[in-house]
Parts: C-alpha cells; sequence; structure tokens
C-alpha cells in the first residue's frame, strides 16, 4: 500500500496537470484568435498571474504537513 503523502503528492501534481492544461487552452486560443492587441494583454496578464499563483502554491504546499492533517 502506497503511504499517504505520495497519494496526496500524485493528486495534487494531478491537480496542476489539469491546471496548466486549462491555462494552454486559454492562453492558445486568446493569442491565436484574438483579434487585435487586447486579447494578447490579456493572455500575458493571465499567463504572469497564474506563474505567481502557481508558484505560491507550490511554495504553500511544500511546507504543509500532511501527517498532522489526518487524525491518528
Amino acid at each position: 500500500m502506497l503511504p499517504l503523502e505520495i497519494i496526496f503528492n500524485i493528486l495534487v501534481a494531478g491537480i496542476f496537470l489539469v491546471y496548466w492544461g486549462v491555462a494552454f487552452i486559454i492562453l492558445y486560443h486568446l493569442t491565436r484568435f484574438g483579434i487585435g492587441v487586447q486579447p494578447k494583454k490579456f493572455a500575458a496578464a493571465f499567463l504572469f498571474s497564474s506563474v505567481v499563483f502557481s508558484g505560491v502554491a507550490i511554495i504553500l504546499f511544500m511546507n504543509i504537513d500532511i501527517n498532522l492533517l489526518i487524525p491518528q
């Protein structure tokens, strides 16, 4: 049986993978099909904020002790 920590890490990695897949689709459609400069500015702002928020989420996730969350 896999330890709870590994299962939780795989679950979080899957969530990040799905998030970045959806973010890529949004960025692609804004830059490819957007007419004019405004959609490209939105795409740049979205990409920058996504990278910042993902970095913050990873840093906060690394500080979590999973064993303390589950009552023994």
